[in-house]
């Protein structure tokens, strides 16, 4: 799954390398979070009353980039989301998109699914270890 990093995390990531500005701090936290539109759209993450009251966004760490040769950094540990509990839509709902905050507030990088997953009630949704990574890319 890839990536889109956040205008919060580029803008830290310039202004620590080549500016005097807000200098980058290094996240003590980073969660995984799910979400039924884009999040870098504005989209819904999803409702822990409406469609699922087991949903809790989960912490997720990631290698360092020096292990690979593709400039990006994979989850290292799977990162398990509990079974489904129906909410008040008491339905399936669907995920489309992922996204990773710092300390619960502040967008880091997001992506879409490969595919759209539908969450059933009593599934539990596993990532893989390597199944999310973040990607930056030269452009010269």
């Amino acid at each position: 799954m890839a990536n889109g990093l956040s205008e919060f995390a580029i803008d830290g990531v310039l202004n620590h390398l080549f500016s005097d500005a807000i200098s980058l701090t290094k996240p003590t936290t980073l969660k995984l979070h799910l979400y039924t539109a884009d999040p870098h759209a504005a989209g819904a993450e999803v409702s822990v009353t409406v469609d699922d009251t087991a949903y809790a966004a989960q912490a997720i760490t990631f290698e360092d980039e020096g292990t690979t040769t593709d400039d990006r950094c994979y989850n290292d540990l799977a990162c398990t989301f509990a079974a489904v509990v129906y909410g008040s839509g008491g339905v399936p709902y669907n995920v489309t998109h992922w996204a990773v905050f710092a300390d619960t507030t502040n967008l880091l990088a997001a992506g879409a699914m490969p595919t759209t997953v539908t969450r059933l009630v009593g599934e539990p949704l596993v990532f893989a270890i390597a199944a999310i990574y973040v990607e930056l890319t030269r452009t010269a």
